[in-house]
């Protein structure tokens, strides 16, 4: 059974994007009037000019005509100008959120896959533009000039305005409806799979072909594509179908109305009512693309749950964005507890821990115990299920006081320098800088090679290269508390030592944590913390 998880009530937009989508639905409301306006003119200027009265009599309705035609493309214009500038700030801001939430661990996005999260943050909010542009708008103009055309067309012939709103009801409530509730809505979810099964693909063809199993891989990956190929088939054949259906009503009321009205007000009240007919015909397409959407919608509601306010930034007074806390800082973990999910045992299990200014700490325990974890929960980069971090400054994210190397720390398809200066404003740190972290972490070879290419994570360097160049970001970006997770991981012994006792150095008096599997490297620590089934033991000072 698939458990169904509550979605946050999030908003997409704030008041600055609402009023620019208002305005935007007025120009289109103005759009829509002039257009029937210029109808309904032109219509009753050809009925007039057949009975061939004088030209003085036709000259108000020329001005008209020639008036209408012109303010309606003006507004066209205004109105996909102002609509699409509305939209389009509202994706910024959207795309915005989307990575801030991305960078919280409330976000619970930890056991998403990479894929799904890049289908979250392109597709599905992408699709905000199609359901305000294709839908909200054009629903909300719809709206009005349906409303003002049956009053319109009532007050000149009552039955008239009754086939009017027949007809709109029809193409404009019932057909969308129908639309709507015909089209399947697992679309979003199943893009997210097949987007997270080719990433996967073409990240890990080496080792699928390795074992085996790429045949096997490659057959998945083609039958999630073709069940999404299936649910937009479907897709598409609902929103052919009603929308064929919408396009004929505007006709038959036009030729129900003529024949209802009769006399030389017949043509005049069949085309107005076809010119308004035709403002509804698009909402049935509409409903189909946003019952598409809804599934997306909701995605990125989720996604953003945890991030600010729509259009809010979130600034600090302790420092410029990207720079680390300045300042010594202790911290005390009380009772974390973190699940990754809720059928599996808790990762860490009521940890109490402290970290006071200054001190080195090294962490130990047989792998999957929970260290790497534990690096985490202290870091702010996992949820916690219970218990607590204290001792972080006030109104100061996590990642500026506690940072460094992770386990699951990436490399950029960039330049030595750009990988060194990530999460770093502009050029913060000179050369001079990038070299000595590099040589503190054990890469000299580097030093004057800041604009080599390294590869896509890393692909250019052998491993112990890459986990220095991880090692020398951390050094650089020097938080108030340094967590180092298995930094000399592929040196040998000899080197590992030696980078070990540079960095401790250059860390000065700032917190370190290092994960570590090797027992002599543990004389260099004042604390120990062992780390065993999600529990942390006893700490201990080394001997």
């Amino acid at each position: 059974m698939t458990a169904v998880t509550a979605v946050p009530a999030v908003r997409l937009f704030g008041p600055g994007a609402l009023l620019r989508l208002v305005f935007a639905g007025l120009l289109g409301v103005l759009t829509e009037v002039a257009g029937v306006g210029l109808v309904g003119t032109a219509t009753w200027m050809i009925v007039r000019a057949a009975e061939q009265p004088p030209l003085a009599a036709l000259a108000v309705a020329i001005a008209a005509v020639r008036g209408f035609a012109l303010v309606k493309g003006g507004l066209r214009y205004a109105e996909r100008l102002a609509g699409h500038d509305a939209v389009l700030r509202v994706l910024a801001d959207l795309r915005t959120r989307a990575f801030d939430a991305l960078a919280r661990p409330a976000a619970g996005t930890a056991a998403v896959p990479s894929g799904d999260v890049l289908s979250r943050v392109v597709s599905d909010v992408d699709g905000v533009q199609d359901a305000v542009l294709r839908g909200a708008l054009p629903a909300g103009v719809a709206a009005v000039v349906g409303l003002a055309g049956v009053t319109g067309v009532a007050l000149a012939d009552p039955g008239a305005g009754l086939v009017l709103l027949a007809g709109l009801l029809l193409a404009g409530v019932l057909l969308p409806w129908a639309g709507h509730r015909l089209t399947p809505r697992s679309a979003p979810a199943a893009r997210g799979e097949l987007t997270s099964a080719t990433v996967d693909v073409v990240h890990g063809a080496a080792e699928l072909a390795a074992y085996g199993a790429l045949p096997a891989a490659l057959a998945g990956t083609a039958d999630r594509a073709r069940r999404l190929a299936a649910l937009e088939a479907r897709a598409a054949t609902v929103a052919a179908v009603v929308g064929g259906a919408a396009a004929l009503v505007p006709a038959l009321v036009a030729v129900w109305i003529a024949v209802l009205a009769g006399g030389r007000a017949a043509p005049v009240l069949a085309l107005v009512a076809l010119s308004v007919g035709e403002v509804v015909v698009p909402l049935a397409a509409a409903a189909v693309r946003h019952a598409e959407l809804r599934g997306g919608l909701r995605r990125v509601r989720a996604l953003i749950a945890t991030a600010g306010a729509p259009g809010s930034a979130d600034p600090s007074d302790d420092g410029p964005a990207g720079e680390p806390f300045e300042g010594p800082v202790d911290l005390v973990l009380r009772g974390v507890t973190v699940r990754y999910r809720d059928d599996l045992p808790p990762a860490l299990t009521g940890v109490d821990l402290a970290l006071p200014a200054g001190s080195r700490v090294a962490v130990v325990g047989p792998s999957g115990s929970g260290k790497s974890t534990l690096l985490a929960a202290v870091a702010g980069r996992v949820p916690l299920a219970a218990g607590s971090v204290d001792g972080m400054p006030a109104g100061v994210e996590a990642w500026r006081v506690a940072g460094g190397v992770f386990a699951d720390a990436h490399v950029f398809h960039t330049t030595v320098r750009d990988n060194l200066l990530v999460g770093r404003a502009g050029a913060l740190a000179g050369d001079a800088r990038l070299r000595r972290a590099l040589m503190d972490a054990g890469l000299p070879e580097y030093a004057d090679r800041l604009d080599d290419i390294v590869g896509e994570d890393g692909a250019k360097l052998s491993g112990g290269q890459r986990q220095r160049l991880l090692l020398a970001r951390a050094l650089l970006a020097a938080p108030p508390v340094l967590l180092l997770d298995e930094p000399t991981e592929g040196l040998d012994p000899a080197a590992a030592d030696a980078v070990l006792d540079t960095a401790l150095r250059a860390a000065g008096a700032r917190t370190v944590v290092v994960v570590t599997h090797r027992a002599a490297q543990l004389s260099r620590f004042d604390r120990i913390v062992r780390v065993e089934d999600g529990r942390a033991g006893m700490t201990a000072a080394a001997g």
